[in-house]
């Protein structure tokens, strides 16, 4: 690629291409970009003479595209956003750079072969200490649930996997119309988005039985930066204190307050956290909220918490946040070297948690994402074979003021329903807060930055699913298929 002009071109392609990524995830509707978006970055590897180049374009595709996606992060923490816009396109570029090496081999089979590279890929960026799902694909798809209700059994991995291979018939449908290759493509594309829309209209036809619940969910819209000044700690307290006696009259069987909503470490503010749980006597009715915690051994190991408070005012179960958010909540291995505690992203240095808690009230079972949690599948299938009979999403993404983070994080909760096909009631201090069906369709939900008290029905059900047996196997067979195949493009022939 030697070429000024071309070198003009293909970087242009590379920025648009990034910008369709980042533009595909909610809360505009246009899914449906993410089903063209590896398209232009194809067709600038076409024309690329090294290995270098390419892993240079595909970091500036990630950066686009991380930029376009998680800009937002820069309110509560610039450091921490700047870490993470930086560090994520290394997976873009390992993806192109080994797209480089099949196409360099055989052009066509890098095509058919790549949407597998794209999911392996993606299933490292998922996981471990680093893991950070949330450009994934497959939650482009959030907005149009008929499309994908198909990750009850291959979850979002199989989505993601899916709207890569549409992506590779794209490139045939384009690159060489009316050719066998062609008509070809135009069949599989028919048979890909046939297939998917013909199960997502089973899926969403037939019923999903359980147990009956009422549940009010607390919006308190507390403005997350006064939320921990010395002079409004008290005001936390009175308000959610009052939203909770306002439930008395309403026989709900169950509260959810938001993440941190005590604003406190429950077990030593006694004086924040009693009005509270007074408020929780006087309406005899179970009450998940946020708060802090510590280990009694050591209080410099700190968490963010679930607990359920009781009618009686005990509050003996509790649930620690495991998935801490990097560069946010913890810097990554931080236990293990103390120095990395000095540094700071504008965050805390929590501790993660380690037990995968089921709450219970009655005869019904329930586990909670905090925060950022709900992005993970695996974490969703292991609570829900733990016996969760649905699942509660508390957050506080005041944080990001009205900018696309509230939206879709909420919508990111679609996926989860979906894969364990189970209720999500989702509380968040400033919204969005809502109900979602295991079918993925929200019921009901409230707007941003409006104090109010939100109450619907769900269903506790016991309903396993396909990808709750088989997990993310469509993440893990694309890293083994990919280590299988990748070694035969780079063997030297004669």
């Amino acid at each position: 690629m030697d070429n000024r002009d071309t070198r003009i071109g293909a970087f242009w392609l590379v920025v648009i291409s990034g910008l369709m990524w980042a533009a595909s995830f909610p809360p505009m509707k246009t899914g449906f970009l993410a089903f063209f978006f590896l398209v232009p970055m194809w067709f600038v590897v076409e024309n690329i003479k090294r290995g270098g180049t390419a892993f240079r374009y595909g970091y500036l595709w990630g950066f686009v595209a991380a930029l376009g996606t998680l800009w937002w992060i820069y309110v509560p923490t610039l450091p921490g956003m700047i870490a993470l816009v930086l560090f994520l396109p290394l997976y873009s570029a390992l993806y192109i750079w080994l797209h480089y090496q099949m196409s360099r081999k055989n052009p066509t089979l890098s095509i058919i072969i790549s949407p597998i590279i794209f999911v392996a890929v993606e299933y490292i960026r998922s996981y471990g200490r680093l893991g950070f799902p949330w450009m994934n694909i497959s939650y482009s798809q959030t907005s149009y649930p008929l499309l994908i209700q198909f990750a009850d059994i291959f979850g979002n991995f199989g989505v993601s996997l899916w709207i890569a291979a549409i992506n590779s018939c794209v490139y045939f449908i384009v690159k060489k119309p009316l050719s066998k290759s062609f008509w070809l493509a135009v069949g599989i594309f028919l048979i890909l988005v046939g297939s998917s829309i013909s199960y997502g209209i089973y899926r969403i036809n037939r019923q999903i039985e359980g147990e009956e619940l009422k549940i009010a969910l607390l919006q308190g819209n507390i403005d997350p930066y006064k939320k921990w000044t010395r002079k409004f700690l008290r005001e936390n307290s009175r308000i959610y204190s009052s939203m909770l006696r306002s439930v008395g009259e309403r026989r709900v069987d169950l509260c959810i307050m938001p993440e941190t909503a005590t604003a406190c470490y429950h077990r030593i503010n006694s004086s924040m956290f009693s009005p509270i749980l007074d408020a929780v006597m006087s309406i005899g009715t179970p009450t998940l909220t946020g708060s802090l915690d510590f280990e009694d051994a050591n209080r410099k190991i700190h968490y963010n918490t679930a607990l359920l408070i009781m009618p009686d005012g005990s509050y003996e179960q509790e649930y620690e946040k495991i998935q801490l958010v990097p560069f946010s909540e913890e810097v990554p291995f931080q236990e293990k070297f103390p120095a990395l505690m000095k540094l700071n992203y504008g965050g805390s240095h929590f501790s993660r948690g380690k037990e995968f808690f089921i709450f219970h009230f009655d005869s019904t079972k329930f586990s909670v994402f905090i925060c950022y949690e709900s992005i993970f599948g695996w974490m969703g299938r292991k609570f829900r074979n733990e016996g969760a009979q649905f699942f509660v999403n508390i957050t506080n993404d005041g944080w990001f003021g009205k900018t696309p983070g509230p939206y879709q994080h909420a919508m990111f909760n679609v996926m989860r329903a979906i894969e364990n096909r189970c209720w999500i009631a989702r509380c968040a201090n400033t919204g969005i807060s809502m109900f979602i069906d295991p079918k993925g369709v929200i019921r009901k939900k409230t707007p941003l930055f409006q104090r109010t008290l939100l109450e619907g029905e769900i269903l506790a059900t016991n309903q396993r699913t396909t990808y709750d047996a088989i997990g993310d196997v469509a993440g893990w067979g694309a890293l083994i298929a990919a280590l299988f195949l990748l070694p035969f493009f780079f063997v030297k022939t004669k």
